[in-house]
Parts: structure tokens; sequence; C-alpha cells
């Protein structure tokens, strides 16, 4: 997984990076899975693309984050 910030990424307004606080808040991404087990960061107001399932959110960017970095066992 790649740390540089992405198109539909948010950027923080006070520092123009990638990081987010914790009062990000709104439900704005997805996590989705592939059949080969692959994820994906996904944004919620796109259309997940064909052959990938939601498996988490929509929720806030930094939970689907954390939850990419330490998924369920």
């Amino acid at each position: 997984m790649t740390t540089t910030p992405g198109p539909f990424d948010p950027v923080d307004a006070d520092t123009g990076t990638g990081t987010v606080t914790d009062t990000d808040t709104e439900p704005t991404h997805l996590v989705l899975e592939n059949a080969l087990g692959e994820h994906s960061l996904w944004p919620v107001f796109r259309a997940a693309p064909e052959g990938w399932t939601a498996v988490y959110g929509p929720e806030t960017y930094g939970r689907c984050v954390a939850r990419l970095q330490d998924p369920p066992a």
C-alpha cells in the first residue's frame, strides 16, 4: 500500500498532505475486495468496478485506511 495521497484521498487543509486528523467524521470511503482477495480503498461517490465488492464502509477515510493496514483475523 502506498502512503502517497491519491486523487480521491482527503487532504488536510493545514498541511496540504493526505494526513487526516481525528476530526475526520464524514463517511467518504469503502474498502473493496476482489475474487483474488486483493483490497482497495474506494470513494463512496463512485460505483465499485466490476468484480469488486464492498467489504467495509462507508466509513471515514482514516478508519478505512486503518482497516486496510490491520484487517480482521
